[in-house]
């Protein structure tokens, strides 16, 4: 699959405000986190010219030649009013299952009843679930506790621990979402620096919006050659308004 890394485009959408220019992005998501998180800078030419609510809808595209890539899409963490503040912080739908609050008794159910039953009231509709199958408990209490909270009960009830997140708008847990095309990183073609960080290889490329944690991706260098799972990526404006992407494998 051939495409041009040359001229990428950023489009972030935000409340009711729409920016290509006058702000600087970062965007995060890892395998370890079960929800993805970005920060938007605006510069003095916006600061004082717009006004954010809390859980406004916001997303941050990346692309070339006008073909974005949803690299990151959720909500407004806190408001933003200009005064003394220069910066937002973004989460994903995670947002909603955090902020939703469960109480139910749960009878003879299984964790899946359970999860389906708390992400419909939090509003989630889209999702994957494992279809492993467990033992029903004749009785789960569950009192005042938010989504994430009652996920991380029924991983202790059952003693079971499944991986749960979002991409794409869809919520996943214990399942992963399939990944159509490899792609792959040539040493002096489309990889600008290769180093070791951390026990991890951290390799920086133009725009890469197409990756996301999880993807196996295909790498060629003289340090390093094969297919990895990819841990983290990083997507971000630097000082001169290039972005660039950072992957983490």
């Amino acid at each position: 699959m051939e495409v041009d890394l040359f001229y990428p485009d950023m489009l972030a959408q935000i409340g009711r405000y729409a920016f290509q220019q006058g702000i600087q992005i970062e965007v995060y998501s890892s395998a370890d986190s079960y929800f993805d998180w970005a920060k938007v800078r605006f510069t003095e030419k916006f600061r004082d010219k717009i006004a954010i609510n809390r859980r406004d809808e916001a997303s941050i595209q990346l692309g070339y030649h006008e073909q974005f890539v949803t690299v990151f899409d959720g909500y407004v963490v806190s408001p933003f009013s200009g005064v003394e503040q220069n910066e937002i912080v973004l989460k994903d739908d995670m947002i909603l299952l955090e902020d939703t609050i469960i109480t139910n008794t749960f009878l003879d159910a299984t964790p899946q009843e359970i999860l389906s039953f708390c992400l419909n009231k939090a509003g989630i509709q889209n999702v994957q679930l494992t279809t492993r199958i467990f033992p029903k408990k004749s009785v789960v209490p569950i009192r005042q506790k938010n989504v994430i909270a009652v996920i991380e009960a029924i991983h202790a009830i059952w003693g079971i621990k499944e991986r749960f997140f979002f991409a794409d708008g869809i919520f996943y847990w214990g399942q992963e979402p399939k990944q159509s095309y490899i792609y792959t990183f040539e040493y002096a073609e489309n990889i600008i620096s290769l180093r070791r960080a951390d026990g991890l290889w951290e390799l920086e490329t133009v725009s890469a919006p197409f990756i996301r944690h999880s993807n196996l991706i295909r790498v060629n260098h003289p340090q390093v050659t094969g297919e990895f799972a990819v841990k983290k990526t990083v997507f971000r404006t630097n000082d001169n308004g290039f972005i660039r992407t950072n992957i983490y494998f």
